[in-house]
């Protein structure tokens, strides 16, 4: 069964989890797991639009672990860990980005050299081929485009 869960279960687990998410109107971020099967811990990230509350986490959660016992009896012992993915959370998809519109991000962006460099701006607009963002923290507003193969890790500015 170790070879099974290895290569399966975090295909196994959006199988299960995906269509219950979507009832709940969340979205599976992420899948991760550790242990073995007789004892597996997974850890799925969720959002949704507006952002996820811990009533989303723990509905999401109790369904979950009900679909898995029923559909599931003789498949991998797993233990569910539910959260959100966090202000500060990675960006990685354009879905990330289109998710976030009008907040401040930072994004560090490599150009042609090997030189990065750090864009901290507010994204007015997502595209096929990257990010606009508006730097307003100065008098003299800055618009950056920055294309996606330029980017090499982005996150929410958190502001207070």
């Amino acid at each position: 069964m170790e070879a099974f869960l290895a290569e399966n279960i975090e295909q196994l687990i959006r199988q299960v989890g995906d269509p219950i998410a979507h009832a709940l109107g969340l979205e599976i971020l992420d899948v991760e797991y550790s242990g073995k099967p007789t004892n597996t811990l997974v850890r799925l990230t969720l959002d949704k639009d507006g952002g996820l509350g811990i009533d989303d986490c723990e509905q999401f959660h109790k369904s979950l672990r009900r679909t898995w016992d029923i559909t599931q009896p003789s498949g991998p012992v797993c233990r569910f860990e539910v959260s959100s993915p966090g202000l500060d959370r990675p960006l990685k998809e354009p879905r990330d980005f289109q998710r976030v519109q009008g907040q401040r991000l930072r994004l560090t962006v490599q150009h042609d050299t090997k030189k990065t460099a750090v864009v901290i701006g507010r994204l007015t607009s997502v595209s096929d081929t990257g990010l606009q963002l508006v730097d307003d923290r100065k008098k003299a507003i800055e618009e950056h485009s920055v294309l996606w193969c330029e980017i090499v890790k982005a996150r929410i500015e958190v502001e207070f």
